[in-house]
């Protein structure tokens, strides 16, 4: 837990990252969906280089995203990656996670609630 709190801490405070920050612009009135929303979920990011040139990509829906469907290991992998951040020890946090896996056929909650406690 320590290292990745490390790892986190100096990707924040990396001056190379910080600087991108003031690169990027936000359109404030994204193009609406046709088809069914009022609103914008996706982004498109442009990156224009010193010399003029740009490359840009569209994403309507994130890896990950209902419409796209979420995959058991985008789960199991984001789920790793926080979960010991509570502090939950690594032998709970695998048993949670099986929990989670057949959650249609648990009876009751409380085994899992244990667990995260």
């Amino acid at each position: 837990m320590a290292g990745s709190m490390r790892l986190a801490r100096h990707k924040v405070t990396d001056p190379v990252i910080g600087g991108l920050i003031d690169k990027i612009t936000v359109d404030p009135n994204p193009p609406p969906y046709p088809d069914r929303f009022p609103h914008h979920h996706g982004a498109t990011v442009t990156i224009t280089l010193k010399d003029g040139r740009q490359f840009s990509d569209h994403v309507d829906f994130p890896r990950g995203s209902a419409p796209r469907g979420i995959e058991w290991a985008d789960v199991d992998a984001k789920y790793r990656r926080l979960v010991p951040l509570s502090g939950l020890a690594p032998e709970r946090v695998e048993a949670s996670l099986e929990v989670i896996h057949e959650f249609e056929t648990v009876k009751a909650h409380v085994g899992l609630v244990r667990l995260l406690t």
